[in-house]
C-alpha cells in the first residue's frame, strides 16, 4: 500500500514538472527528444513483439521464480511459483517505454549492449531486434525465466543474444572483466537503492563518453528515486530525461548539462 502511494504522489509531481515537448538550443538534446523520445515512426518489429506479447499473456504455465531483488525482502532470495502471463502483466517493459529503448538503439547505433534483469525477454527484444549484428548481453538471476526468454528469442529468430544467468553481484563482475566497453546499458533489475547505485557504478568502468545509461522503475519506491537523483546529478552524467517509467542519462561531455522531466 505503502508503495502504491508513493508512486501516485511521484507520478502527480512528474505531471506537474513535466511536458509533452520540449525546446533546447543544444542539437544534440532536442534530437534525442524529437528522434528518440517523441518519434512517432511505426516498425514491423512492434507488432512482431507484440504478437508475442499477447500469446505470453495467454500462457497460464507455471514455473518456479527465483527473486534475488527487492522482491526477496530481507531474505537472500525468494522462491515463489507463478503464471508467464502473471510475469508478463506485472514486470514486462511497457509498449511505450519498449518503443523508446528500440529508438535508441536504431538512432545511436552502439555495438554492446548489456542489460540487467532479462525477465522473460520482452525488453531484450526491443534491444536486440533493431540492429540485429548489436551484442547484446543480458543477465538474469532466475533459471526459468532465462529458459522462457530463450524460446521467445529463438522464436524471432536472434542469434545476437547472449544470457548470463545467476545473481548481478557474481556474475556482472565476470561480464565486465570479458567486455572491453559497453555502449548503451539498461537496468532493470533489483529496484533498490543499494544495488541500483552497484551497479551503475560497476559499469561506469566500460563506459566512454557516448554510453548511454538507461534505468527501469525510477519512480518505483523512494530509494529507487534517491538512486535517480544521485545518477542524474553524477558528476560524469550531462543529460538526464525522466519519464518517469523510465530514466536515461548519457555522459557527453560536449552537451550542456541539463535535467528533462517529459511526459510520453
Amino acid at each position: 500500500m505503502k508503495q502504491s502511494i508513493f508512486m501516485v504522489l511521484a507520478y502527480l509531481q512528474h505531471l506537474m514538472k513535466s511536458g509533452s515537448g520540449h525546446q533546447s538550443d543544444n542539437a544534440f538534446t532536442s534530437d534525442v527528444v524529437k528522434q528518440v523520445i517523441q518519434n512517432q515512426e511505426h516498425h514491423e518489429a512492434y507488432n512482431q513483439i507484440g504478437q508475442l506479447r499477447k500469446r505470453l499473456l495467454q500462457k497460464y504455465q507455471v514455473i518456479e521464480s527465483t527473486d534475488f531483488g527487492s522482491g526477496a525482502g530481507n531474505m537472500s532470495y525468494k522462491l515463489k511459483y507463478v503464471r508467464v502471463a502473471s510475469i508478463v502483466k506485472s514486470s514486462a517493459i511497457s509498449e511505450r517505454c519498449g518503443m523508446v529503448l528500440f529508438r535508441l538503439v536504431e538512432y545511436f547505433k552502439p555495438n554492446t549492449i548489456i542489460e540487467l534483469g532479462t525477465s522473460v525477454g520482452i525488453s531484450t527484444l526491443y534491444l536486440a531486434m533493431p540492429k540485429r549484428d548489436t551484442k547484446v548481453i543480458t543477465l538474469e538471476g532466475c533459471t526459468t525465466k532465462s529458459e522462457q526468454a530463450a524460446a521467445n528469442f529463438s522464436a524471432m529468430k536472434l542469434e545476437n543474444i547472449a544470457q548470463h544467468i545467476g545473481r548481478f553481484d557474481i556474475v556482472l563482475p565476470q561480464v565486465i572483466n570479458e567486455t572491453p566497453q559497453a555502449d548503451l546499458v539498461f537496468i532493470d533489475g533489483n529496484h533498490t537503492y543499494d544495488a541500483t547505485m552497484a551497479n551503475f557504478n560497476a559499469l561506469l568502468q566500460i563506459s566512454h563518453p557516448e554510453t548511454i545509461f538507461v534505468f527501469d522503475d525510477i519512480h518505483w519506491s523512494a530509494g529507487m528515486q534517491k538512486a535517480w537523483d544521485e545518477i542524474s546529478g553524477h558528476e560524469r552524467v550531462t543529460l538526464s530525461i525522466d519519464l518517469f517509467r523510465m530514466g536515461i542519462v548519457f555522459l557527453r561531455k560536449e552537451v550542456m548539462r541539463q535535467n528533462l522531466v517529459i511526459r510520453i
